[in-house]
C-alpha cells in the first residue's frame, strides 16, 4: 500500500513564502519606519544599525516553519528551513566580502 501524499506539502510550498515574506517585511521596514535607502545600507555594510534590525525579518519564517511543523506539513518546514539557510548564505558573504 503507498502512502498517502499529504496536501500542501512539498518543499516549495515553504520555500516559496520562506524567501518572500522576509523580504516583504524588510521592504516594509525600509519604507516605512527608517530614513535609510537601500543604496546607503549596500555602501556601508558594517556601518549600518539597521542591517541588525533587518535580520529580525526572519523571525517571519520562524512562525511559518512553527504553522508547516503543526499542520503536519514537514516538506514544507523543510523548505522554510532552506529558505533561511539561503538567506544566512546572502548575510555572511554580505557581511564579509561587500
Amino acid at each position: 500500500m503507498k502512502p498517502t501524499k499529504k496536501k500542501f506539502d512539498h518543499l516549495l510550498i515553504g520555500l516559496i513564502p520562506g524567501i518572500l515574506l522576509p523580504a516583504t517585511v524588510m521592504h516594509i521596514i525600509l519604507t516605512y519606519y527608517s530614513n535609510f535607502t537601500l543604496e546607503y545600507i549596500f555602501e556601508n555594510a558594517m556601518f549600518s544599525p539597521l542591517v541588525n534590525d533587518l535580520k529580525g525579518a526572519l523571525l517571519i519564517n520562524l512562525g511559518l516553519f512553527f504553522i508547516f511543523y503543526w499542520l503536519k506539513k514537514d516538506n514544507s518546514a523543510k523548505g522554510v528551513v532552506f529558505a533561511t539557510l539561503i538567506y544566512a548564505a546572502f548575510y555572511l558573504y554580505y557581511m564579509f566580502f561587500m
